[in-house]
């Protein structure tokens, strides 16, 4: 792939810098050359080439606005053997913090430029429609792109429309349906949407509504920071209705709040509080009858990890069920930003908490102590064995945590082939089915003169699952259980948001150990097994890849 990048660089040089990055969907790697550094996307998908152009385009119509920073997008390049790459500027970025509420208005200026420039050509007596004009940037007076753009991998057609409605409904949430219809046939939706497809034009009564330019991917995984200001990167844009963007902000439903303020009620004495349109008690709302399930396995999570007294968590409060289904998990809430200044103590602390049982046993042991699990009379008690107390839930998946006296046959057992039975299930892969045959043999090899001591483990552990406030780093989202230290640091590495100083300060404490890096693939092929479970075959290829690696 170097040489190929190389070439049609017009480089000589071309050195990794060690900095690798990427999302859910492509993964990135930045480079030193004879014009500066760069950041590389690269994805094997047959629909690559598609989805990087989308973002190119998306890139440079927002860069041409000059109102908020973006990588300069330089080249799409397809590779033999069917990978693509897209190259970019490398910018030094870190988690928003405190150019927020510049982000804000800079947004704002964003989805202003196109109504300003009409205005302006109104002024000058011009009648300046799509495509016509002189000027670099026109003035846009239809919803749409000149391009597909791909929200995740789903690719979105935007053609060009008159009104707004027409626009979201056809083709937005007409081709998500379609997709729902395809895949599931699900009745219930195919009735309620024939219903309210009919009610969409009277939401937008007496609203006028002018083209802006949108990211069009707004999340906070897409938004980060340097010295000068905001960024934002990864967009699908396109020309719509600027209040897109908001939806991102919606956390609370009035009827949510309601059951909620109804829960405290019956016996809380904690307070509800809104701030803005967040609301500071965090609450939780899923409507489907596992959720409690699911949040008494994150309540768990998080007692098991406060017990340690090494990384500050969010206090459990309680778990309230709905009526009608589902369930609401209330917690403290904690004013958290992203991590930034705190990322080498949190690389710290993670190594104490994945230290803390090891320690407890020694401790014991020179008190002439032998404890197993579940005995002593210490709150926090040493574990010999591999698992946890309950059940938890990586993403919305529920995960087995049944006890077990050896590292190698919990993670085969109720990790990986818990997901390939997903896999098997719901695609029938016989290429993955015939890998993993082969694969599951091989993997009690790569633990031979590895001496694991069981770590209680955050269990999910990627960039957005962790924060700090000013005392310092703060985690969530957990799916705890008591496993190798190393798995933890998987699901760290693959999607970037955790800068060097996490990992350096990591390893002080617990170093590498040898093979760890072989092992390292096998810990990221369970997340992306869990990915693929979640988001669909848009992850079956970064899967069968590193299969095929572990095999060699």
């Amino acid at each position: 792939m170097e040489d190929a990048l190389r070439r049609e660089l017009g480089t000589a040089v071309l050195r990794p810098t060690g900095y690798l990055g990427g999302g859910c969907i492509s993964q990135g790697q930045s480079y030193d050359t004879d014009r500066g550094r760069v950041y590389v996307k690269s994805n094997s998908k047959a629909e690559a080439r598609r989805m990087f152009e989308g973002e190119m385009a998306s890139l440079e119509a927002i860069l041409k606005t000059q109102t908020i920073k973006v990588p300069k997008p330089i080249k799409v390049i397809d590779l033999p053997g069917g990978n693509t790459l897209f190259v970019m500027e490398h910018l030094e970025m870190r988690g928003l913090n405190r150019h927020s509420a510049k982000l804000g208005t800079q947004l704002a200026d964003l989805h202003l430029h196109n109504q300003q420039l009409g205005e302006k050509l109104k002024k000058e007596e011009s009648t300046v429609g799509k495509g016509q004009g002189q000027m670099e940037v026109q003035f846009v007076d239809q919803f749409g792109f000149h391009t597909v753009t791909c929200c995740g991998y789903l690719p979105q057609v935007n053609d060009w429309q008159n009104d707004w409605v027409t626009f979201f409904a056809k083709q937005r949430i007409q081709p998500q349906m379609d997709m729902i219809e395809k895949n599931s046939g699900d009745r219930e939706a195919r009735e309620l949407w024939a219903q309210l497809q009919l009610k969409i034009p009277s939401l937008f009564c007496d609203v006028e509504i002018v083209p802006a330019l949108l990211h069009g991917d707004l999340w906070g995984g897409n938004v980060a920071e340097d010295d000068s200001g905001p960024i934002i990167f990864d967009p699908a844009s396109f020309y719509g209705h600027s209040e897109l963007v908001m939806i991102f902000q919606c956390k609370c439903t009035s009827s949510c709040r309601q059951q909620l303020k109804q829960g405290m009620e019956k016996g809380m004495n904690s307070s509800l509080l809104k701030a803005g349109c967040w609301w500071t008690l965090k609450e939780k709302l899923l409507q489907f009858y596992k959720a409690r399930k699911m949040f008494e396995g994150e309540m768990a999570s998080l007692e098991a990890i406060q017990k340690t007294n090494i990384v500050r968590v969010p206090q459990p409060i309680k778990i309230i069920d709905l009526p009608g289904g589902g369930a609401m998990f209330v917690m403290e809430y904690l004013k958290m930003k992203h991590l930034n200044k705190y990322s080498s103590k949190l690389g710290e602390q993670i190594a104490d908490l994945h230290l803390y049982n090891q320690k407890l046993g020694e401790k014991l042991r020179k008190e002439g102590n032998t404890i197993g699990k579940g005995a002593g009379h210490s709150e926090s008690q040493y574990v010999d064995k591999f698992g946890f107390h309950t059940a938890t839930c990586c993403g919305y998946i529920p995960q087995v945590n049944e006890w077990q006296s050896d590292w190698p046959s919990f993670f085969i057992r109720h990790r990986l082939q818990a997901q390939l039975d997903l896999i098997e299930k719901d695609y029938g892969d016989r290429e993955a089915r015939e890998l993993w045959s082969q694969l599951k043999l091989k993997i009690p090899e790569m633990f031979c003169d590895v001496e694991i001591v069981p770590a209680l483990l955050h269990g999910d552990l990627w960039a957005g699952n962790v924060a700090e406030d000013d005392s310092g780093p703060i985690i969530f989202d957990p799916a705890s259980f008591y496993g190798h230290s190393e798995f933890e640091l998987a699901i760290a590495g693959m999607f970037g948001g955790f800068s060097s100083s996490f990992f350096s300060a990591y390893h002080s404490k617990i170093p590498k150990a040898p093979g760890f890096e072989k092992r390292n693939k096998l810990y990221q092929l369970f997340n992306y097994i869990n990915h693929w479970n979640h988001f669909g075959t848009g992850y079956r290829g970064s899967t069968l890849n590193v299969m095929r690696k572990l095999l060699k």
